[in-house]
């Protein structure tokens, strides 16, 4: 399949993916200042040793490259002050989010690994306590007395029993239908997660996809879809991950940023960030969509 799936939370379009964009021409000036990508270079390599090492479980490596990216970044914003507050920075900013909401998850993961249910292991002592207060041990010890057989009574001029009538044979149980096979094609699995989707049935298209991608974990049709159907299931924190993935993965393609811009603006509560999110997009080549920038009025400086 040679196109992209254009997600924004929850709309499923089949699109064109977008090709690189960059504003400022082919190469840099000798004279100009040196593009922000170049800038970035250090940040993203820490971002990128960094989710690479959360993936593996080495959760204090993925904070040590967090922070250092974090640093990198605030090195290279202090010393491009005229340009830091500009549009030309959203991905700084962007970055930014990222490294953070990164270092929040991972202890957010092992606050609860270290919380474990107190379980009573010996209920020896409790138990002698309760059977001395209700006197129970006595009772249970003291077992009763089997009744006595009873002889049956003897007939003397009775009938005998007439035979029952057979009892008819229980009708066989139906064989159950089989399930319907699961496409085995990529392109007809994606289209599966899709009918999912258009139908509500978000968490069969979660446990679709999470399969897919650990076939393709670098799929970007799976990846969008699959955040998609964790915002339908309003787990959006994973949907966030899930497109922040997509955009490391992904850098020149709008779609990651358009949908976390839109990610945002459906919780309501980081419309800057959202605002970054789709500036970014932009500056990779993405298309103007009023949509967004209807709900992000008010935001801009």
């Amino acid at each position: 399949m040679k196109k992209t799936v254009a997600i924004l939370v929850g709309v499923c379009v089949m699109c064109a993916q977008g090709a690189w964009y960059w504003p400022f021409g082919d190469r840099d000036s000798t004279n100009a200042p040196p593009r922000l990508h170049r800038l970035l270079q250090q940040a993203n390599d820490y971002i990128e040793l960094a989710q690479d090492a959360s993936l593996d479980g080495d959760a204090d490596k993925a904070i040590e490259n967090y922070r250092l990216a974090l640093a990198e970044l605030d090195r290279v914003e202090a010393e491009n002050p005229d340009r830091a507050a500009s549009a030309e920075f959203a991905p700084l900013r962007a970055r930014r989010v990222t490294c953070n909401s990164g270092i929040d998850a991972i202890r957010f993961a092992q606050i609860n690994d270290n919380v474990r249910p107190v379980v009573v292991t010996d209920t020896a002592a409790l138990q002698k306590k309760w059977d001395a207060k209700h006197g129970t041990k006595d009772k249970a010890a003291a077992k009763p007395e089997p009744p006595k057989p009873v002889a049956p009574p003897v007939a003397t001029n009775a009938a005998p029993p007439k035979a029952e009538a057979p009892k008819p044979a229980p009708p066989k149980a139906e064989a159950p239908k089989p399930a319907p096979a699961t496409p085995k094609g990529w392109d007809d699995r994606i289209m599966q997660a899709m009918d999912f989707l258009r139908a509500k049935d978000y968490a069969g298209a979660d446990v679709l996809l999470e399969s897919m991608m650990n076939e393709r974990p670098k799929d970007l049709n799976a990846m969008l879809l699959r955040a998609a159907a964790q915002a339908g299931s309003k787990n959006y924190y994973a949907a966030q991950r899930t497109l922040e993935r997509a955009m490391r993965v992904h850098p020149k393609s709008y779609l990651p940023y358009y949908n976390l811009a839109n990610l945002m603006i459906q919780q309501g509560e980081d419309l800057e960030t959202a605002r970054e999110y789709y500036e970014l997009g932009r500056t990779v080549g993405g298309p103007e969509n009023k949509d967004i920038e209807s709900k992000l009025k008010g935001t801009g400086k």
